[in-house]
């Protein structure tokens, strides 16, 4: 359950990372020096370190039964 929400999660924000880095390229601007584009793509790394670590509780899980 808490992995399908961190995957939805994780796609809204990919779409709007997307669409600021649309805007930075469009404007000109490197996506290394737009800072809402860093700031957004910093928290898809965050959500993925979440589905990471979600997965690797779930596996340790299996291996313990």
């Amino acid at each position: 359950m808490k992995h399908e929400n961190y995957n939805n999660e994780l796609e809204k924000e990919k779409e709007k990372l997307n669409r600021l880095a649309d805007k930075a390229l469009e404007s000109g601007i490197p996506l290394t020096q737009d800072e809402a584009f860093m700031a957004q793509n910093r928290k898809v790394d965050e959500l993925i370190v979440k589905i990471q670590m979600e997965k690797e509780r779930h596996r340790n899980k299996q291996r313990e039964r």
